[in-house]
């Protein structure tokens, strides 16, 4: 218990973390925000999207024909599924260098991608590789545990439903936050270490849990704070997306009433219209809400992490 009579790093980091942040984004330099930005959408900028899988279809939600005519259009679906599968595996690879080009970014202060992203991309890959394989570890987890639970709840659909949902619910979510921590000490703190040490994920991990094995209550403490503030960080930026995406929102509003008006003919094509140049505002504009967000809390594990263990500091003091 020595550790909890020493400095608790994860709360004397917090303004080291926030003046870094300040001195870097202001004055506004609109090239190091917009650089920033992109980073922000390609390491995870706390932008969500609905999710379209939580919605099944049946055959009634089909037109007239369509269900006839599925066999034929077959290929052409699996065709789109296999695209969107490619590009959303180029996306995380692109990602997962990223997080390494980022910390050059803030260690170094040059912010730029170009000159650090060629010589992170292998790292990248290594990172990538690693994440999936959690990823498919937790999708065979929850598979298998599904199987086991209607294979064991034979006493009728009622029962096994109800068993389902009582013993599935909570494992998930126990599952989904262990596996959230790995994927945020590996961001925060392994990515570095592959950086300092210019070794492998797995490598990385075991230079870790050395650290960790040091500083076991620093250790939790910080990703309890980091989970805490994550939450409240998420909800402020939403609410500030929101407000911003609805202020944008106003004027197409209004031309859309002006349109209307004018043609009186409900012509919703010229409509939708305006959802182009609309999105082409909104998204930026959401992805530089996030800049101060993901810098902070990027120069935040890095302080950290130079207070468990000092050989391990990027950031020049």
């Amino acid at each position: 218990m020595t550790d909890m009579a020493e400095e608790m790093y994860a709360f004397s980091r917090l303004d080291g973390a926030f003046e870094r942040t300040k001195s870097l984004l202001w004055p506004i330099r609109w090239g190091v925000w917009l650089r920033l930005a992109l980073i922000a959408l390609l390491v995870g900028g706390g932008a969500s999207f609905p999710n379209a899988s939580q919605y099944s279809f049946g055959e009634g939600d089909l037109p007239p024909g369509v269900a006839e005519s599925l066999p034929g259009i077959a290929p052409l679906i699996i065709a789109f599924i296999v695209i969107v599968l490619v590009i959303a595996l180029l996306w995380m690879l692109i990602g997962a260098a990223m997080q390494f080009v980022f910390v050059d970014m803030l260690s170094t202060g040059d912010i730029h991608i170009r000159p650090f992203f060629g010589e992170r991309l292998g790292k990248g890959v290594r990172l990538f590789l690693f994440q999936l394989g959690l990823t498919l570890i937790l999708i065979v987890a929850m598979v298998a545990l599904i199987i086991m639970l209607f294979g064991l709840s034979g006493v009728g659909p009622r029962v096994g439903v109800s068993l389902l949902v009582l013993v599935l619910i909570p494992v998930i979510l126990i599952l989904a936050l262990l596996f959230g921590v790995v994927f945020l000490l590996t961001t925060d703190f392994v990515v570095p270490i592959m950086i300092r040490e210019d070794c492998g994920v797995i490598e990385g991990w075991r230079r870790l849990i050395g650290v960790i094995s040091a500083r076991f209550w620093q250790t939790v403490v910080y990703v309890v704070t980091r989970l805490v503030l994550g939450l409240i960080a998420a909800i402020v930026q939403a609410i500030v997306v929101i407000l911003a995406l609805v202020i944008i929102a106003i004027p197409f509003i209004l031309i859309g009433i002006v349109l209307l008006a004018a043609l009186q003919a409900g012509n919703y094509v010229l409509l939708l219209a305006l959802l182009i140049p609309y999105l082409i505002i909104a998204i930026p504009a959401a992805l530089l809400i996030a800049v101060p967000f993901v810098t902070f809390f990027r120069y935040y594990g890095l302080l950290v992490l130079a207070g468990l263990a000092p050989e391990y500091r990027l950031l020049p003091e």
